[in-house]
């Protein structure tokens, strides 16, 4: 098996992660994905194809321009990203509590390599749960032997194995893939070149061995086995310091996205919307046509021009009905509120429902956002642990937990942030928050009287709202 061998999970999940990575980057990565995201239509297809033959009136120029202005007419909505900011909000008003041994305590203000805090650290890895589903973390010692929490991203860990040790399945390999700097005296300052190499992680003998390797797998560094800290470091690590924090649990399966659903939403209004536009903009820019025999010059038209037509000569307008228009718009719509359902989910737009059935329910739903909570912090307790156990320290003396609790109110205000980005960017409509408001007990006007309110500034929201 070759270093740059994939785990079948992960092979299955990469283009669903860098999905996710778009979608958070936003409208700019979207864009750049071109046909990825954003099929050309048929008539975009043909016009390339008869451009690149003999005699053709388009040149391939032209042809291109055709998908370049659909594409730029397409509104991609940064759901994704205003949801998260949402999201990891509302969980960082959650204190874990923490209980690390003296020589420790460093790691409570400086826990990962760029001088993140154990809190920081955690939001992180919730925001990384909430889109991503996984989260990879190694425990590490720096060059002066202080202890810290390196961490990876779902797609820098392209390979993992479990065996039987000791009648447990625990992990055997871990292979993780870095940029390192390239040597060489002709390196530019200014624009540094990077390599790609490989950070392979096992057991030898029960022992842990951790080796630095190229594409081919040559090692560019002395294999180590890493001891235990102090002494002679003569008893070596009998595990992996690597934690898999995921979405449902901590094992090194790969887990589901949270917020996939609302990303999803997101691509199939940006490509909603690509045609929706175009449609508009053909019905305000109809087509005119000429029938006329002889000579005549008509290559100059506009409101400000004359047209002199010949005898016998006609002309008029090819306009545009846009039959499709509304059910274009009615689909936009539809991903806009199953955006808001998804990530608002303590919302229902639907029916009516009891007290005791909207409580079941949102108990059902909050119980992604409260297991990424709680999947979190057993991560981060779990790699403080293997940390006080490298440095013989008791890991029973190591605590990091969090009973997340969320009140209705926080709730309501942190899901109802999401709606009201939505709709005040304009790409969902108002009737949708106006309704939430109501179910949230916040206001029980109509939708005209609330609709008066939000063109005076005066639309009762939650405190937190903005």
């Amino acid at each position: 098996m070759a270093v740059t061998s994939q785990n079948e999970q992960y092979a299955a999940m990469l283009e669903e992660w860098q999905e996710m990575e778009d979608a958070l980057i936003g409208p700019r990565a979207i864009s750049a994905g071109g046909t990825i995201y954003l099929p050309k239509t048929s008539g975009m297809i043909e016009a390339e194809s008869l451009a690149a033959s003999d005699n053709s009136p388009l040149t391939p120029s032209q042809a291109k321009q055709l998908y370049d202005a659909y594409k730029r007419r397409a509104e991609y909505p940064l759901w994704v990203k205003d949801s998260l900011r949402t999201m990891v909000g509302l969980v960082s008003r959650q204190e874990p509590e923490i209980q690390l041994p003296n020589q420790m305590s460093d790691l409570l203000n400086e826990a990962t390599s760029d001088g993140f805090s154990l809190k920081q650290l955690y939001l992180r890895i919730v925001a990384a749960l909430l889109t991503k589903g996984r989260k990879p973390l190694l425990a590490e010692f720096d060059d002066n032997g202080k202890p810290y929490i390196a961490t990876y991203t779902a797609e820098t860990a392209p390979n993992w194995l479990t065996s039987n040790v000791g009648g447990r399945q625990d992990l055997t390999l871990v292979v993780f893939s870095e940029k390192r700097l390239k040597e060489g005296s002709g390196a530019d300052e200014f624009n540094p070149e990077y390599e790609t190499v490989y950070r392979v992680l096992d057991l030898i003998d029960n022992q842990y061995r951790v080796r630095l390797l190229n594409d081919a797998g040559s090692e560019i560094e002395e294999a180590e086995y890493p001891g235990l800290v102090g002494g002679s470091q003569s008893k070596p690590l009998d595990f992996i310091p690597v934690v898999f924090a995921g979405s449902t649990d901590n094992n090194p399966d790969v887990d589901e996205i949270p917020l996939q659903t609302m990303a999803k939403a997101a691509l199939k209004f940006y490509q909603l919307s690509a045609d929706y536009y175009t449609s508009m903009h053909y019905t305000a820019h109809p087509q005119p046509w000429i029938a006329m025999n002889g000579d005549g010059d008509m290559r100059v038209t506009g409101p400000m021009a004359a047209w002199m037509l010949p005898e016998g000569g006609s002309c008029g307008y090819l306009e545009f009905q846009g039959a499709g228009i509304e059910a274009l718009r009615k689909a936009m719509q539809d991903q806009q509120n199953a955006a808001a359902e998804s990530g608002a989910k303590v919302i229902d737009i639907g029916g009516q429902e009891s007290g005791e059935a909207r409580k079941a329910r949102q108990a059902d739903q909050h119980s992604a956002l409260y297991s990424v909570c709680i999947t979190a912090a057993e991560a981060v307790e779990q790699m403080l642990k293997y940390v006080a156990y490298w440095m013989q320290i008791n890991p029973d003396e190591v605590t990091f937990t969090i009973q997340p609790k969320f009140s209705k109110e926080e709730v309501d205000a942190a899901m109802l942030q999401v709606v009201y980005n939505i709709v005040m960017s304009g790409l969902g409509p108002s009737e949708v928050l106006f309704e939430s408001l109501r179910r949230s007990g916040i206001t029980d006007k109509t939708d005209e009287e609330l609709a008066s309110l939000m063109t005076t500034g005066g639309l009762p929201l939650p405190e937190g709202v903005e």
